[in-house]
């Protein structure tokens, strides 16, 4: 190489555009001018872009059998969904929701919430009267259909998770499933029910009645999927059994469309 003072006395002359990336030592056999140079070699004068290093994702780890919990609410949004949003964030909970397509257009703030926070998705039908959605396999399956076009519409998302009113027996039978559920959607139920719903002034029978589930389902190892809903009467006793179950070493997952659906029926699809 050689330097640049001596450059000059060798016949050599010298550009230099920091601007165009350039510096250039040529002789008198140089044809093109610097500007010419500069244009036809833009891309080759342009330094390189370092190369970022990819640090690959690590797959989320599988619950522990047995020590898994779905937590799943029916009935929202409701007026208190978003207390029932704030009690789920202090305990760093995941949960999923079965919403009716009535209360999502009556509450569509609390679904984009629960949307934007990353709660899970799913379906509860539209009218949750047994008359209306029971009254035919087409009838159940346009009240789903309905409830996806509408969350859909105010999250930009739709879903393949559904429960139907009052839980898949005996109504939901193989007529119905076959027209349902050939469409795409998963049929998911529950193993512990909290009856919240019936207790709603009695939260320790709500505790206890959970709790006992629980315990007889962690002998075998199986994973609970807890129902409760979306209500006033569920917020009262939701913080003390959260405190529970991770004292007693249980996490929260969601449930989602690659997962194997729990229900009445043992309907895989």
């Amino acid at each position: 190489m050689v330097p640049l003072k001596v450059s000059a006395s060798l016949g050599y002359s010298i550009s230099y555009a920091g601007d165009k990336y350039l510096l250039r030592v040529k002789d008198s056999s140089a044809q093109l001018t610097d500007g010419a140079f500069t244009d036809k070699y833009a891309a080759e004068l342009k330094p390189k872009a370092p190369v970022v290093p990819v640090t690959p994702v690590t797959p989320a780890e599988p619950g522990k059998p047995g020590r898994t919990v779905y937590l799943t609410f029916d009935d929202g949004p409701s007026a208190t969904t978003g207390e029932l949003l704030d009690i789920l964030h202090k305990y760093n909970v995941e949960a999923t929701f079965f919403m009716l397509g009535n209360n999502m257009n009556e509450h569509p703030a609390q679904v984009k919430r629960i949307a934007k926070e990353g709660y899970g998705l799913a379906l509860h039908g539209v009218t949750h009267r047994k008359e209306k959605f029971y009254a035919s396999p087409s009838a159940a399956l346009a009240e789903m259909s309905g409830a996806n076009a509408t969350l859909k519409k105010l999250t930009g998302v739709s879903t393949t998770l559904i429960r139907t009113p009052y839980g898949s027996k005996p109504y939901f039978t193989k007529s119905f499933r076959d027209k349902v559920l050939t469409q795409g959607y998963h049929l998911w139920d529950w193993n512990v029910d909290s009856y919240d719903w019936k207790y709603k002034q009695n939260s320790d029978r709500i505790y206890n009645t959970v709790m006992d589930q629980v315990n007889k389902l962690k002998a075998s190892k199986t994973n609970p999927v807890i129902l409760m809903h979306d209500q006033k009467a569920t917020l009262k006793v939701l913080p003390r059994i959260l405190e529970k179950l991770k004292k007693e070493g249980y996490t929260f997952k969601l449930i989602t469309k690659d997962m194997e659906p729990l229900n009445f029926w043992k309907d895989k699809r």
